[in-house]
Order: C-alpha cells, then structure tokens, then sequence
C-alpha cells in the first residue's frame, strides 16, 4: 500500500522520513510505501455560531436567541488564514493518490483532535488510517513506531483518545459560545467566558483579595532554651498546637527547670521525587531557574525536537513502563556527561530493584496516559550544542532520572515532651543516618537535640517570650498558577469528591495551560508584575459578574476534565459523558440568565462630578445623571470618539439609520452643561466659547454657542469672515484690521472687530 504520513510539524516529517529513508526496505516490507507532508498545527475548526445557516439562533441577534445553542451536526471548516488554507489544498489534492494515511499529529488528546478535524472535512474516513506514536525523536524509536503503527479508527486507545478530544472541544465551544453571549448581552458589552480560564482566573481573584484584605497579628510564642544547645518552644496542654499569647505580658512565669516526660525517635525513609511531567517540570524550573511555564516548555521542544535527547514532551504521567525502563542502563551510563552527576552516576550498581519500584515502573499508570514519564533518550545530551538554559533544564531531567537509582533519604526524627512545671514544652531534632538521592540537591539540614531519656532533668538557659507576627498568603507567581491548575483538586471540602478530583490531574492539560495563563495576562485580566500575580479591574468584574456560577467552580472544572479523562482510559462511554454535559449547561445557563448583576465601572470619568462612569448595555452613565452613548442608531463609538466626547469634542462623521430605516450622516457631540445629546454636522468644529466658556460650534455660517445664546455670524457688512478671523474673535475678541467691509450706502471700508460683552460684535476704526 501507499501512504501518506501527514505530519503535524514539518520538523516532525523530516525527522520520521529521514528514518524512512534509513530503513526503507524494511518498512515497505512491512508497512508499505510512504510519502510524506506537514502541517502547522491546526488547519481545521469547529464551526462559529454564525456559519450554522439552519439553526434556530440563525440571523438573529444575541439577544433574540433562546439559550443554550446545541449544534445538531457539528460543522468544520478551514481556519482562515493564508498559509492554513494552502496546506489544506495541498493535503486535498495529494489525498486521492494514497490508498491510506498515516496520522503523525502530536501523540495527545489534541493531536488526534487535529486529524479528526482535518479527516472529516477532507472526507478522507473512509481509507484506512494508521497512528503513528511519537515518544522520542531517535531512529532507533521513530523505527519502531513505524512498525508498530495500529489502526485509527478501530484500535480503542484511538477511540478513545479522540472521542476525550471531542468532549474537550465541545464543552469549550458549548460553554464559551453560550455563557459568553448570555453574559455580553445581560452586561452590554463583550464577555469572553472560558471553561478554563474563569476557574484559573478566580484563582488568581481569591489569592489577590485574600493579600488586598490581610490584617497582620502580632503574637507571642515561648521558647526554652537550654544549656545543652538545643531549643522548645510551650505548646497548648488542650489541643497540642503552639501556644499564643497576645502580648508578653500575659505571659505566665515558668520553672527553668524542667523534667522530661517523653521521647519519641523513629528512622523515617524518603523516597526520590517521582519522575517530572511537564506541569512538574515547569514549576521547579521556575523556581530554580526563573522560567516561565511557557519558557520551559519552549526549552523543552527544542531538546525534543532540535537535540532529540529528551523524550515527548507535553506528557502529564510520571511513571515508566517496563519496556521503557529497560533503557534506564544507558540513561544512567549518558547522564556521565554532565560533570555534576559523573561521580553519582559512577557510584550506582544493580539497578534490577528499579523494576518493582511502583513509584517509577508502572504500566497501569502509563496505559492511563498512553505516554511515559519526561525523559532522556538513547541520544546523549550535546552540552556544547545547548544554550545555558537548555543545558540546566535537560540537567534537570536527568538529575531527577538518576535520583530514582541512589538511596532513599534516612534520617533519626526525635521530639522530646519536657515539662516546665505544669507547663508543656516541645523540642524536635533531626539527624541524617544515610543522605542517599539528597546528595543530587544539596543535602539537608539537620537540626541538633542531645540524648535525652525520659525522668531526666534538663535546665533552660532562659525561657523567653518571642514576637511573632502572621503572614499573607504567598503571591501566585506564573509558575505556582500552574502547579494550583493541576492540584486544584485540593481546593475542594468533600474527602472523597477531591480524592476522585484529583485523578483529573486538575484543569486544561499539559500543552495548554501556559498559553492560557498568558493569554489571562495578555487580555489584560491579570497583570505580571516583579513580585507576581495581581488581578486587574477587568479580572475583578470578570469573577464578580460570575460569582455563584459553577463555571468558576474547582469542582464543576475539575468534574468535567474527570469525565473527560475516564473517556480517554476507556472508563466512561462518550454518549454518557455528553449528555451529562448537555445537562449541565441547561444548568449554567440558567445561573447566568438569573444571575444578578454588579456595575461594571468602566476606564471613564463623569465630566461632570468626577465619579467613574458604570458600563451598561449602550451607553456609559453616571449616578448624577449625565450619560454617553457608546452605541447610537446602529454606530457604535471607538474608544478614542468616547474620550473626545468627554472632552466636549465632537465624533468622528458616521452615517447613522433612523428609525424608519433612512440615513443621514453627523457627527455627535455633548453638551456638558445641560448632559444632552445632539447630531452635528459633520464639518462643524468645536471650540470654546469667548463669553461663557462652553463648547461653542464652528460652522460655515458662523459660530454658535448652544449654552449662553452667542451667535457670530461669518458674514457682516457683505464681508465673509475667514475661520481666521473667527478664531481671532474667540480667542482674543478682536481681529486685526480687515478690508473689505461695505457700508449700508455701498461705501467700502475696513476695520478692525471687537467683540463685546454684550455679545455683539462692534467695529473699531
């Protein structure tokens, strides 16, 4: 047979047809002849609600739809630009030529999504189809996904994997769609409502009200410290917490001598840090290396994709396969390249314990994901070829992969109960017995107490009071935004609803998270400052306008991504998962339609009073009643027409609709005295007014001051004012000496105007 290889990336298609190139005998043998093409990613999408012309909501407006719209038969059309549409053509017209393809898109949920929509509006579902896996980009895997392709549209993995896209996708577009236009029209101006975004941005709305509102308290806790160079500190006999006092005078006078009434020593045994993911990665890059999640996941591409020597990277799993962890001998042997971990990697011997180690070596995890952990390939890192960040993030793979093979941490924790009199005392010591996998990151600190057995008697140095005071809660940074996206489960009350949570791996997924998180700071909801995360205004009306709707709930989120994650592991059926997501939108739906809402204070000031103008539905008002229109017999006013008005400006010219359907063109303008609205001709101008000080207007006849009644006429004694001359006139109120002027006995003269407070216009010879 012949194929046809439609790789998602064209680096992609390089790299598999060099393989081919490589072994072309050995793969038509057993898979047939292949061709190959590339795309950029996505060059198909779900139809807007405008494209579907017989739909119920078809040609009306926003607000004469009856929500939700349910699209019956899902519409797909090309993305519209240039470049999408000329690869699509190329696709097409290569398309008849092959007796089947083989799909190379991203080997996760949104790569099968991306065939699935280019298949269906191509018509191509009736040939045969093979997926091809991409798990690392060396010749010796890229062969053996060649080999071991299956089919696209029966193996149930695919099945599956595509039916979660097609949950994913439109539980975007079915909550986007519905909530944003049910909001825009309740507010009167555009509101993009995401599944995602809204719960990501109330995380960030709850962290910056919860610094904005903190109050610290000042306190005092009681520490002994003792001759033997150790310290306790009173705990509460009630409850065993650390005991507060509010100042040290409440402090009660306690025995420097002390008995010791209980020791407590246990070795505890750490295990090395689970292998990354990319959520994983991205957030201790960002805190060892300052990295943003969308910085890392750059980095790693390109060590995926350029260098070849680190695994596919948009993973969400942190387990090996057992076939996988046959390669961890000569991981372990490459990792000698980094002069950091030669003598670590020089010191592991049989690493035959690593495959019943369930915390690294997991089929049943992987098989969830159909993708390994983050990992290094069969190709070793070319140092000399990195950039400096590269470099430590590949180091920063390897170390966690070598972590697996040394000692687990051991330490001798102690916590000894002395009593002072009748009151408790706590000291806690710790000891490292073997530093183990530790020794990758620096070691740990230990923290001394002195053999101490029960019925001794120990002496305090002093026991004193020590001021304390309580801190907000640390500023989510980009980095922490995105580990809070992935353990959103925590957030929730119910044990055993965030315990199931928590299989979701939180909300959107590895390949998406960071885009949305800077497009959060791009549209202006959320501002990235030195010290981090800070809600904007506009993220402040976004989240309040939606309290008490689930879309910002954690749960709902959380929910919705479960279900879709149960679909992908073939747990849930798809019909089952979509109505239940039909039936929930009903829901939300509802919520918004009845919701009460709160003003949106727009960026505007009332000219008049000073106070922010309130954004409604077509206009922006004041509570002392002036208001200006932002939308007028079918114009609407730009940002910069609206500032103008303010100013007692006019618009720009717009032709304008009547009620009975005519046109007229004008140009509007405000009359800050009395808080009206009027049509101008378009050519008038707006100047201010020489007696009153008002917005007076310029027009060939003359100027005109609606506010104190001054009129000056443009033509006076058969002479036609120049604007000169007018302009002379509200300026200065009077001219230089003009000819040209004709007595009432037809004698000619000049004279110089002078406007006086009468507000008539006087000559002077």
């Amino acid at each position: 047979m012949r194929y046809l290889f439609i790789a998602e990336k064209p680096s992609l298609m390089r790299t598999v047809r060099s393989c081919y190139n490589n072994h072309k005998t050995e793969v038509i043998s057993r898979v047939g002849e292949i061709d190959f093409v590339a795309m950029a990613g996505h060059l198909c999408t779900n139809f807007m609600p405008d494209d579907y012309e017989d739909a119920p909501w078809s040609g009306l407006h926003w607000d004469e739809v009856t929500y939700p719209m349910v699209p019956q038969q899902w519409g797909i059309k090309p993305i519209d630009n240039p470049q999408s549409k000329k690869l699509l053509h190329e696709i097409s017209q290569k398309a008849s030529s092959y007796e089947g393809f083989i799909v190379g898109t991203d080997s996760d949920m949104e790569g099968y999504g991306i065939y699935f929509l280019l298949e269906n509006f191509l018509q191509l579902t009736g040939k045969k189809a093979l997926r091809f896996m991409e798990r690392s980009l060396t010749d010796k895997e890229i062969l053996e996904s060649l080999l071991s392709m299956t089919d696209f549209h029966s193996d149930p993995v695919h099945i599956a994997f595509t039916q979660s896209f097609l949950l994913r996708s439109r539980a975007d577009w079915l909550f986007g769609m519905n909530l944003s236009r049910i909001m825009s029209v309740r507010l009167g101006s555009p509101m993009n409502i995401g599944r995602v975004k809204a719960p990501t941005m109330k995380l960030v709305y709850d962290n910056s009200m919860a610094i904005d509102h903190f109050t610290p308290e000042y306190y005092y806790i009681v520490n002994a410290d003792y001759e033997e160079g150790f310290v306790s500190t009173m705990l509460n006999p009630d409850d065993g917490s650390v005991m507060r006092f509010p100042s040290p005078d409440a402090v009660p006078d306690v025995p420097r001598d002390g008995k010791v009434q209980q020791v407590e020593a246990k070795t505890t045994s750490t295990h090395a840090p689970q292998l990354y993911d990319l959520g994983a990665l991205q957030a201790e890059a960002a805190s060892q290396l300052h990295l943003s999640p969308t910085e890392t996941l750059d980095i790693v591409q390109s060590l995926y994709e350029k260098h070849k020597c680190l695994s596919y990277p948009r993973t969400q799993c942190r387990y090996v396969s057992t076939e996988k962890a046959k390669e961890f001998a000569q991981f372990i042997e490459q990792a000698k390249v980094f002069p950091e971990l030669s003598q670590a990697a020089d010191s592991i011997g049989d690493i035959s314990f690593i495959f019943s180690d369930k915390k690294v070596v997991n089929d049943a995890e992987v098989a969830k994901e159909s993708h390994d952990a983050l990992l290094p390939t069969t190709i070793a890192p070319n140092l000399d070829a990195m950039t400096a960040n590269e470099r430590a993030v590949c180091l920063m793979v390897y170390t966690r992969m070598l972590a697996q093979f040394l000692p687990k941490l051991q330490e001798r924790v102690t916590q000894v109960m002395i009593h002072h009199g009748q009151y408790p005392f706590l000291a806690k010591g710790k000891s490292i017995i073997e530093l183990g996998w530790r020794i990758l990151y620096g070691g740990e600190k230990e923290k001394y107490i002195p053999e101490l057995t029960e019925g001794m008697t120990v002496s305090a140095k002093s026991i004193s009071p020590v001021r304390k005071v309580t801190t907000p809660p640390k500023r989510l940074t980009q980095a922490t935004l995105l580990r809070a996206m992935i353990t959103i489960a925590s957030k929730i009350k119910d044990p055993a609803l965030r315990k199931s949570l928590a299989e979701s791996k939180g909300i959107g997924t590895a390949a998406t998270r960071a885009a949305i998180i800077s497009e959060l700071i791009s549209k202006g909801y959320v501002e990235d400052k030195k010290k981090g995360l800070f809600i904007t205004q506009k993220g402040k009306t976004y989240v309040e306008n939606l309290e008490g709707v689930d879309i910002l709930s954690p749960v709902f989120a959380a929910t919705l991504d479960l279900q879709i994650k149960k679909i992908q592991r073939q747990e849930m059926d798809f019909t089952a998962g979509y109505q239940n997501m039909l039936y929930d939108l009903q829901r939300l739906c509802k919520q918004v339609e009845e919701k009460p809402l709160k003003k949106i204070l727009s960026q505007y000031v009332c000219p008049c009073c000073g106070q922010p103008l309130s954004k409604e539905r077509y206009s922006y008002d004041c509570t002392c009643g002036f208001s200006i229109p932002s939308y007028l017999c079918g114009i609407r006013f730009s940002e910069k027409e609206i500032k103008d008005m303010l100013q007692g400006k006019t618009s720009g010219k717009h032709d304008f609709t009547k009620k009975d359907g005519s046109s007229f063109q004008a140009a509007v303008q405000i009359n800050l005295k009395e808080k009206k609205v009027r049509f101008v001709n378009p050519d008038e101008r707006s100047v201010v007014c020489p007696i009153c000080h008002a917005n007076a207007r310029m027009t060939e006849h003359g100027i005109f001051c609606d506010s104190c009644g001054l009129k000056l006429f443009r033509n006076i004694a058969k002479k036609r004012l120049s604007d000169r001359d007018l302009m002379s006139l509200v300026k200065k109120k009077k001219t230089g000496e003009i000819e040209g002027f004709t007595s009432k006995k037809g004698t000619p003269f000049s004279a110089c105007l002078i406007l006086g407070d009468d507000k008539q216009i006087h000559f002077s010879f």
